[in-house]
């Protein structure tokens, strides 16, 4: 088979093989020429090309979430590295193997004022999880492809790619320096390539750790705190049995995907917001078990702090130190699954018996809590909240997609049922959401649906172009006018109305449905209760083109329902 006459760029490519990547999002170039080159001989590795490296990178991250395996992003060399950070960054955080594969310059020619060269090595550290770099073979110098260059591409290719995979996933860099001929042809086959496994074996815990463990538990009131995560029958079987203890309280984030621990877990703000000092204060855990990552919810990150727990248990992988209710005095290297069955077996063959009645407490409070939300929305105007309880409530849902902004923070308050959910909650910027449910999009078998924020949504629309965005996509914008967040946000909230609009809010937007027309999305406007019924069902509808719903509410009159939710039950 035709393939590059550059043998090490074939190296590489067999070894993402090897190590189970199976998609690739690559980007135009000249000097990823010969990488490209060994990528199409691979019928092994889907391809994509996506030619804003930006929107590039989000779609990879998408798509490893749904596939669960590493995905590869190739660029050429220059700045095009730089645009993959975002991304990058939001993997780090949220522990998701991206492969970035950087073509450089040799390094003779770095400051040397050659074209479209710049310091690439090394320029993603601090968000990657290891920088690795493959050595040019000097121009004209083919026999230099020695036995210890093969060595060395192979030593360090099985090095990159099982650190992005060992422990808490996340990205790596692999920056391959790349002379001239670039796009020269060979037929010449490469000797099957060595592959490098790991083992590990850290899945139980000691036996005496545990029964301190167990021991503490039986006597302490618990409250397990589940950030984002991946969907997992495992951990979902683990947590209901560990919540069935009546000293147990889950809060759930709807991003954990955790499918019916307890009754109404995931209403954390709609609860917190209801309860009066004393009733925080008599619910303060004397344990909290964390799992997952960050949470959207700053009321619950604010309520640990001020009414701080004995002890703080943190489960699984980090590459870093979090500390995030200051309270943490147990962290605990193993994945929740394990960690919850090992414990309730203890827990259940003890012959201590659980007197405790704070899951119900907990639980009587959050129907209150719900009985109050749906009174509140019920008498409410057209406004977001409004808008998207409907929504919530009448589409079917298979992978959300949420962007950051008001979206993510009233799915954590509107009840409503999905296969999976999905936001860039790592690093929480409001860039690539758009990109990484088309990623994601293309990866899933079933239908995807993004709700998105104008803006968010606006400012990544280039993941639209070229025909990117699969047919069974749908997409909700909700076009309150620009920066709806900023409006009720507390570091915002209070700015002066001239100054909030101007720098903040953003208005005089670009039309949403303009926009999406021009990249052959069917689209479709409402702005009353009448015509998002109507538009809902439209939305749901087979079509052979992507279906994309605007959503338009009064921005001042959203911000202020939202904040008067906050408050709707006070008790001062």
């Amino acid at each position: 088979m035709i393939n590059t006459s550059n043998l090490y760029c074939r190296q590489i490519v067999d070894l993402l093989c090897l190590h189970g990547v199976r998609t690739a999002y690559c980007s135009p170039g000249s000097r990823n020429a010969p990488l490209l080159i060994a990528l199409e001989a691979c019928s092994e590795i889907t391809k994509h090309v996506v030619i804003d490296e930006r929107s590039a990178a989000f779609q990879a991250y998408g798509c490893a979430l749904i596939e669960r395996n590493p995905v590869a992003v190739i660029c050429t060399s220059g700045t095009a590295v730089l645009d993959y950070a975002p991304a990058v960054a939001e993997a780090y955080y949220s522990g998701i193997p991206l492969i970035v594969i950087s073509a450089d310059r040799p390094r003779e020619w770095i400051d040397q004022e050659d074209s479209q060269t710049i310091r690439q090595f090394g320029v993603l550290s601090h968000i990657v999880k290891g920088s690795y770099d493959v050595r040019a073979i000097p121009e004209g110098s083919e026999r230099e492809y020695s036995e210890d260059v093969k060595w060395t591409v192979n030593r360090t290719v099985n090095e990159a790619l099982l650190t992005a995979l060992q422990g808490k996933q996340g990205p790596v860099h692999i920056n391959v320096q790349l002379g001239e001929p670039l796009g020269e042809l060979s037929e010449e086959l490469i000797p099957e390539q060595r592959y490098v496994s790991m083992i590990s074996a850290a899945d139980s815990l000691p036996k005496g750790v545990l029964n301190a463990l167990a021991e503490s538990a039986l006597g302490s009131k618990i409250m397990l705190v589940a950030g984002f995560s991946q969907p997992d029958h495992n951990i979902d079987k683990a947590v209901r049995a560990f919540a069935s203890f009546p000293n147990v309280v889950v809060m759930a984030e709807t991003l954990a995907n955790l499918h019916d621990p307890q009754p109404m877990s995931t209403m954390i703000d709609a609860v917190l917001c209801d309860m009066t000092d004393e009733e925080k204060e008599k619910m303060r855990p004397d344990i909290v078990i964390s799992i997952g990552g960050a949470l959207v919810s700053r009321m619950l990150k604010q309520y640990l702090r001020d009414y701080s727990p004995r002890s703080h248990w943190s489960l699984g992988y980090s590459n870093y130190f979090c500390d995030c209710f200051k309270a943490l005095t147990h962290k605990i290297e193993i994945a929740p699954a394990p960690f919850f069955r090992q414990l309730s077996g203890v827990m259940r063959k003890s012959k201590i018996k659980i007197d405790s009645d704070y899951a119900f407490q907990w639980n009587e409070l959050r129907k209150k809590s719900a009985l109050l939300t749906k009174k509140y929305i019920q008498n409410a105007r057209w406004s977001d909240i409004k808008a998207l309880e409907y929504i919530f409530s009448n589409y079917k849902f298979d992978n959300l997609f949420l962007s950051n902004g008001t979206p993510i923070r009233y799915s954590q308050l509107l009840p409503h049922v999905c296969h999976a959910e999905y936001c860039n909650r790592g690093v929480s910027g409001i860039d690539g959401s758009t990109s990484t449910a088309v990623g994601g999009a293309w990866a899933y078998k079933g239908k995807s649906i993004l709700i998105s924020g104008d803006i968010s949504w606006l400012y990544d629309s280039g993941a639209s172009a070229l025909n990117d965005v699969p047919y069974d996509m749908r997409m909700i914008v909700i076009d309150n006018s620009g920066g709806g967040i900023f409006r009720f946000i507390k570091s915002t909230s209070k700015i002066p109305q001239e100054t909030l609009n101007h720098y903040f809010c953003v208005q005089d937007l670009p039309r949403v449905a303009d926009i999406a027309a021009s990249y052959a999305i069917d689209a479709m406007e409402v702005e009353d209760m009448e015509n998002l019924a109507a538009g809902v069902k439209w939305l749901a509808e087979e079509s052979d083109f992507p279906r994309l719903l605007v959503v338009r509410t009064p921005a001042e009159d959203s911000a202020r329902i939202l904040s008067s939710y906050f408050v709707k039950n006070s008790k001062k």
